[in-house]
């Protein structure tokens, strides 16, 4: 617990709250609360002023007056600690979403997309909620209980004691539902980030829902996060409830009490009937604090929380885009050495002692079963993640000493999914480039990307917004578009994973070439799931359980890998193989059907 409340308070420093506006606003709440302290006093004197037959005069006048007074200072606390409370929340989800983009692959790896957004968005303002309103509370509570009991202890110390006593005795009353409160509202914040997570994945992945009928099962799955969040919302209400209703009858019970000890008291004249006036006024001066600390107390629990799971996702180990100041030459060789990997939730090694010489200027395609290999590959050489063993050399430097920035803008990636981002077409093409690309730029990369004849048929072109997902393009259109953006980045290394595979066959062929020019000169990397498009790569490396197994052209590996030759002959439907033919018949029908 005490490690939770030092995490709150490291992140609300970390924030840095402006100190003079701090100062301002506490100085206006003292202000408020002293206003606030004087009118029963002031209303004391006009009902005693009253009572022995004056008029209201001065006094009446100061008393309106000072309620004025003290309501628009409590105002103008209340923006100011709230206009620095949402800069708190402003502060904090800025570096929430740094760090985020600082971590590595693997963390997003385990953990769930809607989690994390949740993180940035509900936890960040149930830290602005405490800062904001319930601060603003706290410090005016204080102020306001503090100086009535004061005046309550000058007014009638017997009275006092009384009115204490009640409410001391409905917050013992109350103490164990705060305490249940910090659970509850752990719990809420749990359950709403399962069901974020659930419906991001829901809505994103909505064609997959409908192709596969599956909307009774996300209904159901739905269903049961949301009964649970109405079971602990209900459990919440209900503690709300006790809470408010022992106080309401704390109140007035305290409310009658005062009313018939302090009768009492003015019938014997021991008190005016202005005392009794002002003691009951006094009474919501310290019921309503006592109030505003209890919400402050709520809020404080689920700010806990939040403050907790951001702790824990800000102390996580980023990214070493720093360890190395250089910046990666052109036209090297990549190496990869004894390299090794394995996924943190895995047993087995994805790969195991890879030895692979990759020359500046060549063309290397990856072929070989799912789950072999291939992806690992190019996304180790991305640095997505590090060698478990072994090590990756370009130039004859570990990779890990380029700058990781730079050694990525090095780097030109074509992935299967072609993603989109939100933005424009413009925007997509240009995605990752610093420098402002003009139209002509952008206009050339599209044409080679044979993306051009499509985007100047949209409604307003370069700039026509793309939805989420580019939902609002073929997937043709899109793999086109990531082309386009690997041609505008003129990178040094290509990695390209089957960049052609959502394309029609003539646009595939265009592509095709387009791609062949865009490599030569480059050292590339292609993933290959069509065999038919890696034939002419300078060396074919084909993999198995995480080992190189066989390497060399298209013709040596249809002589002398059968595994390959058959992983080819599978793709052509056209290829006969009698029973009787021999190898040799077998591998050179494959080969003529490839060629063909």
């Amino acid at each position: 617990m005490r490690q939770s409340y030092k995490d709150l308070w490291l992140l609300i420093r970390q924030a840095r709250p402006a100190p003079g506006r701090l100062l301002l606003a506490l100085i206006l709440s003292l202000l408020s609360a002293a206003a606030l302290l004087w009118y029963p006093l002031l209303t004391q004197q006009l009902v005693d002023q009253l009572s022995a037959g004056g008029g209201i005069g001065r006094l009446g006048w100061m008393l309106v007056g000072i309620l004025g007074i003290g309501t628009v200072l409590g105002a103008l606390a209340s923006l100011i600690l709230a206009r620095i409370g949402h800069e708190v929340s402003a502060t904090l989800r800025h570096r929430l979403i740094g760090k985020m983009m600082l971590l590595p692959v693997g963390y997003f790896d385990h953990s769930d997309t809607g989690e994390r957004v949740s993180r940035v968005v509900n936890d960040c303002e149930s830290i602005s909620g405490l800062t904001t309103t319930q601060v603003v509370g706290l410090v005016n509570g204080i102020l306001t209980l503090t100086g009535s009991v004061i005046i309550l202890l000058w007014l009638d110390s017997g009275l006092t004691l009384v009115l204490l006593v009640t409410l001391l005795l409905a917050f013992a009353m109350v103490g164990p539902a705060v305490m249940k409160m910090e659970a509850v509202a752990r719990n809420l914040q749990e359950r709403t980030a399962h069901l974020s997570g659930i419906l991001t994945h829901v809505f994103s992945e909505i064609r997959l829902v409908k192709a596969f009928a599956a909307e009774p099962r996300e209904r159901e799955r739905s269903r049961e996060v949301v009964t649970g969040l109405k079971t602990q919302g209900y459990r919440m209400a209900r503690l709300k409830i006790v809470l408010e209703t022992i106080m309401g009858l704390a109140v007035m019970g305290a409310l009658v009490v005062i009313l018939v000890y302090g009768g009492m008291r003015v019938g014997r004249g021991d008190i005016s009937m202005g005392v009794l006036t002002a003691f009951i006024l006094y009474i919501f001066n310290v019921v309503g604090p006592m109030g505003q600390l209890g919400a402050f107390v709520a809020e404080l629990q689920s700010a806990k929380g939040a403050s907790a799971r951001m702790t824990f996702i800000l102390r996580e180990t980023e990214e070493q885009g720093d360890a190395g100041a250089l910046s990666p030459p052109p036209g090297k060789a990549l190496i990869f050495h004894q390299t090794g990997f394995r996924y943190s939730d895995q047993d087995r090694a994805v790969l195991d002692d890879l030895e692979l010489d990759i020359a500046p200027g060549t063309t290397t395609a990856l072929v070989g079963m799912s789950g072999s290999g291939k992806s690992t590959i190019l996304s180790l050489v991305e640095r997505f993640y590090q060698p478990t063993r072994g090590v990756i050399l370009y130039d004859g430097r570990p990779i890990s000493e380029y700058d990781l920035i730079a050694w990525r803008r090095s780097i030109g990636f074509v992935p299967q999914s072609s993603p989109i981002m939100p933005g424009t077409v413009r925007d997509n093409i240009a995605y990752g480039i610093e420098r402002v690309c003009s139209d002509k730029e952008i206009r050339t990369a599209a044409e080679n990307a044979r993306a051009w004849e499509f985007i100047e048929r949209l409604p307003d072109g370069l700039d026509s917004p793309l939805i989420e997902q580019g939902m609002n393009l073929s997937g043709g259109q899109r793999q086109r578009i990531a082309i386009a953006r690997v041609f505008l980045r003129d990178p040094n290394l290509l990695l390209l994973d089957e960049a052609t595979s959502s394309l029609d066959s003539e646009t595939e062929h265009e592509i095709q070439l387009a791609l062949d020019r865009l490599m030569a000169g480059r050292t590339n990397i292609v993933i290959a799931h069509r065999l038919s498009t890696v034939r002419h790569a300078d060396r074919i490396c084909f993999l198995e359980g995480g080992r190189i197994s066989g390497m060399g052209s298209h013709d040596e590996l249809l002589q002398t890998h059968p595994m390959y030759a058959q992983l080819v002959s599978r793709q052509f439907e056209n290829v006969t193989r009698p029973a009787a033919s021999s190898g040799r018949s077998r591998t050179l029908a494959a080969d003529q059907a490839v060629k063909g």
